[in-house]
Formats: structure tokens, C-alpha cells, sequence
């Protein structure tokens, strides 16, 4: 398999016990289905669902149109979270992903921020039984 940006020869590394094809030159990566979620900071939820779902795949980057490494199709653009200008090459055919040069970085930021406030918010079970509290009236 080659890279869709310089036509080297994709490598294989492993991300913990994820093995990876990457590009030696540029630094970019495919991810066969499922290996988003392997590869980025834990997070609760499915990432490549969540990326993909009601994406129109038509996002602009500065990297341009390519096609899949993994079986030729042509490749569409989702954003990774539409908070972020993180934008991804996605294929529908084999549903996998290109993530070019520090990408992986990005996205592993951007999980850490996710979980961050994730963790700020208040436990609904909390919220519910401090409510119920709330409401309760007042002896006089």
C-alpha cells in the first residue's frame, strides 16, 4: 500500500497494540475501520460514528482531494468534530481513514478536551437527587 500524498511505501507501527500503516516521509496515516477509536486518547463513544455521521463529506483543507490507499476509491472530507478544523479523509467504500502529518496530535487534543469537560459536567444521578432535595418544601 502507498501513500496517497507522495507515493511512498506505507509502513507498519504499532500505536499501543494497534498496528498502523504510515507514511516514513510525510508522516501520514491510514486507519483501517475501527483503528480511530484504537489509536486515539479513550474517550466514551464511538469517534468514527461520531465523525462520520450526517458529515456531507465536502470540507475543504489545505491538503486536497485524494484517493483511498487501501482499495482506490475517491476519498471525502469529514470534520472530526465541528468544533475544530481537524478534517479528515474518509472512504466510504472500505470506511477507513487518512490522517495526514500531526492529525493523530490534533485529534488526541482534542479528545483531551472533550473528556476534560466531560468531566466538569455533574453526574445526572447527582443532579436528579439534588433537585428532588431542592424541591422539597421548607418545614416552618
Amino acid at each position: 500500500m502507498n501513500c496517497p500524498r507522495d507515493a511512498a511505501e506505507l509502513e507498519v507501527k504499532s500505536f499501543g497494540t494497534t498496528p498502523v500503516r504510515t507514511c516514513p516521509v510525510c508522516g501520514g496515516m491510514f486507519l483501517a475501520h475501527g483503528q480511530l477509536n484504537q489509536v486515539a486518547g479513550p474517550i466514551r463513544g464511538d469517534l468514527e460514528f461520531c465523525t462520520v455521521d450526517l458529515d456531507s463529506f465536502q470540507h475543504e483543507d489545505a491538503y486536497g482531494p485524494i484517493a483511498c490507499p487501501n482499495d482506490g476509491a475517491a476519498m471525502g472530507k469529514v470534520d472530526f468534530n465541528i468544533e475544530t478544523t481537524i478534517i479528515l479523509d474518509y472512504c466510504k467504500k472500505c470506511l477507513g481513514f487518512w490522517m495526514d502529518g500531526k492529525e493523530l496530535a490534533r485529534i488526541n487534543e482534542e479528545v483531551k478536551r472533550l473528556n476534560e469537560a466531560d468531566a466538569e459536567v455533574p453526574d445526572p444521578l447527582l443532579v436528579r437527587i439534588s433537585q428532588f432535595f431542592w424541591n422539597l418544601p421548607l418545614p416552618h
